[in-house]
């Protein structure tokens, strides 16, 4: 924001240069960016931080340097009020407010025999000082006083207005306005317009139409001055793409009080210029008069902000210079009344930074910090992140990090198993591309795009992965951003060899294994379930090569090979295992008391196998629950090492050779220990799955 220094020391009389004056600016918060020189003087370009609406105007960055130099802040300009003047104004027009809370307040001023001309030579020195362009006298007063009071003002044609009224509602379905730069502008039905007794002539708080814009002929206009609410302001500005001054104002914050005083000022000025005479009184509908703000303030919680002790009179000197009141002090506390243009300060913290840049931030005193530490540490989040990113890595997959931005696919589907409504695709309203169209759904499209890139040059192993967020819209307006984990491997996950390659049905079992161990890493209860069951498969992959994982009755993610049409697509010559894991399933489903330490036995461990016959149909894994659960705390480790059929063994039965680790913790075994263990294991083996055994 641009304004003129003998603007602003106009009303706080402070004898610095602009230099000086820029930096007591600065110190108190208000930074000034640059200082030129203009025929208005020294201009200060100062930025103004977004709760600090009150900033916007020459009397509020005056009050803040007269009190950051202790000098009497003159106040606003005098002017008669038209709340004490005869109510000729109601006789003209009236005001009816719909909704109040989009508008908790709108005053109305007439003026009549309008003579349109230029302004004043020492007003339009100041606009174009401020970065305003002269217009006209009328455009011009309504401007200066924006810059001068913060309350934006918007002047209608009175005669083009029906019923000669203005009605502030919202807008109706399928309303249209073209606004003053020639713009036909739909109009949602959450935006605030202004309206006559028939049609909208303003986008509230934005910018004015153009059937109801002051012209030549215009002999009487109607002279808003209203208070918006913020949030109201910025999504109707920013659904059209349309930033005014203000809007820009409104966004902030406006003094609702500072309604009335803002339309009498420009009153008096077109008065004073000769450009039409104002007729008596004001229309104000104010049906929700906000309360007045009042705060504690402990002179011990400043001591404790701030690092030293500010006396009575600083605290209470400091606020009033600001506009605060204050009411008296006992024991160390101040009772504060909030000014209507601070609704910024809402806590006491707010009141100790008030007194705190006021009295000087140089005055904190320069200590090294003391206390207690406590030992920092990731958060669960970035440590699951973290956890899952080092086991995939040494699992030999490597990280790659992709567009979140892609175009429509295939392999954009979200799972929907994970319960995340329909899923629908996010668009990108003002999109640089088709490929860039709209937010990714899935993972998988990112790293399958690297697998293809880096196939097509003939590297490998090729095996990645990648944490990241997607998105998706469940309903009308609603909007889930989640993380997940995803990872694509093609071919072998180490280089070629006589040893063989990992292209054929083998690429599932290699992805299965990488995602169990990855599981197990985590201390993840999980297990797998096959499509055809509650759930429909899913489409990106193929039909009788995938499945899902859950936990808990809760779904994880999925496992599957690419559809072959999807492969075919990516041109792989491999097949393609992919994966997508959701982060915050995993997380509930992760036990983080299950990586607790265990030492190494300093006892010798002994080694047996063991060789159950058992018919054909019974798995590897029922054999090695039966066990691991038989043989007790002392079985270390066991190993299927052959699976065996054929002649001896009679048709229908199969051969498990498993190799047997056992070792204490606390003594050596001895071979009744080791020998009752495995007697154990073969009677449950012979009753749980009807297990033969070659001494039998």
């Amino acid at each position: 924001m641009r304004l003129p220094v003998e603007w602003i020391t106009a009303y706080a009389p402070l004898d610095l240069g602009p230099e000086a004056i820029a930096s007591r600016l600065t110190m108190a918060g208000l930074e000034v960016e640059a200082t030129e020189e203009t025929d208005a003087g020294v201009v200060l370009d100062i930025k103004v931080t977004p709760n600090r609406g009150d900033c916007l105007s020459v009397l509020g960055v005056a009050r803040e340097l007269a009190a950051a130099g202790g000098t009497p802040y003159l106040g606003a300009p005098q002017c008669p009020s038209s709340e004490d003047e005869p109510p000729d104004a109601a006789l003209h027009t009236g005001v009816t407010i719909e909704d109040p809370d989009l508008c908790p307040r709108y005053a109305a001023r007439i003026v009549e025999n309008l003579r349109l001309g230029e302004s004043p030579a020492w007003m339009q020195r100041r606009l174009v000082a401020a970065g305003m362009r002269p217009i006209s006298n009328i455009v011009d007063i309504t401007n200066y006083v924006m810059l001068e009071t913060g309350q934006p003002l918007h002047a209608f044609d009175y005669e083009t207005l029906r019923e000669r009224r203005i009605v502030v509602r919202r807008a109706r379905p399928d309303e249209l306005l073209v606004s003053l730069d020639g713009v036909t502008r739909p109009l949602g039905t959450e935006m605030l317009v202004i309206a006559d007794a028939e049609r909208p002539v303003a986008i509230a708080g934005v910018m004015g139409g153009a059937d109801t814009e002051i012209t030549q002929a215009t002999r009487t206009l109607l002279l808003e001055s209203a208070h918006f609410d913020w949030k109201s302001i910025r999504r109707t500005a920013r659904v059209l793409g349309l930033g005014t001054e203000a809007s820009y104002r409104f966004e902030r914050g406006v003094d609702p009080d500072g309604v009335v005083y803002a339309a009498d000022l420009a009153c008096r000025l077109i008065s004073e210029t000769g450009s039409g005479t104002p007729v008596p009184g004001v229309v104000d509908e104010y049906p929700r008069r906000p309360a007045p703000v009042r705060l504690r303030l402990r002179q011990s919680r400043c001591s404790e902000l701030m690092g030293y002790v500010p006396t009575e009179d600083e605290i209470a000197g400091s606020l009033m210079a600001l506009g605060f009141s204050v009411a008296g002090e006992t024991g160390g506390v101040f009772e504060v009344g909030v000014p209507s243009w601070r609704r910024d300060v809402t806590r006491e913290v707010d009141l100790v930074e008030e007194v705190a840049r006021i009295v000087g931030y140089e005055r904190i005193p320069e200590r090294l910090p003391s206390g207690a530490t406590t030992q920092g540490g990731d958060a669960p989040g970035g440590a699951l992140r973290n956890s899952i990113r080092e086991f995939l890595v040494g699992a030999g997959l490597q990280e790659v990090k992709c567009h979140t931005l892609v175009a429509p696919s295939g392999l954009d589907q979200p799972e929907p198993s994970l319960g995340y409504g329909d899923g629908a695709r996010i668009h990108i309203r003002s999109a640089l591309s088709a490929e860039l169209s709209g937010l990714r759904r899935s993972l998988l499209p990112g790293v399958c795009d690297a697998l293809r890139r880096n196939a097509r040059h003939g590297l490998g192993p090729l095996a990645f992965f990648e944490i990241g967020a997607v998105f998706s819209s469940t309903g009308p307006a609603t909007h889930v951003e989640r993380e997940a984990v995803a990872g694509a491997m093609c071919g072998p996950m180490s280089e070629r060899s006589w040893l063989g390659a990992t292209r054929g049905a083998e690429a599932f079992f290699v992805g299965s294994g990488v995602v169990r161990a990855l599981l197990t890493s985590l201390h993840a209860d999980a297990a797998c379930e096959v499509a055809g069951g509650d759930w429909e498969p899913d489409a990106r992959l193929h039909p009788q090569r995938q499945t899902r994982i859950v936990s808990g009755g809760r779904t994880l993610g999925i496992l599957g090979e690419l559809h072959p049409a999807q492969q075919a697509e990516l041109r792989l010559r491999d097949r393609c295992v992919v994966f997508e894991l959701d982060l915050a399933a995993l997380a509930s489903a992760s036990h983080a008391d299950g990586g607790s330490f265990v030492p190494f036995s300093r006892y010798p461990a002994v080694t047996r196998d063991l060789a159950p016959r058992v018919s054909r149909g019974v798995p590897y894994e029922a054999v090695r629950g039966i066990v691991r659960r038989a043989a007790g705390d002392i079985l270390e480790r066991l190993a299927l090492t052959d699976v065996f059929e054929g002649p001896p063994l009679a048709e229908g039965l199969k051969s498990f050779t498993v190799s047997l680790t056992f070792r204490s913790a606390d003594r050596t075994l001895s071979e009744a220990d080791v020998e009752a263990a495995l007697t154990q294991a073969r009677d449950r083996l012979r009753s749980e799955v009807g297990a033969t055994f070659q001494e039998d």
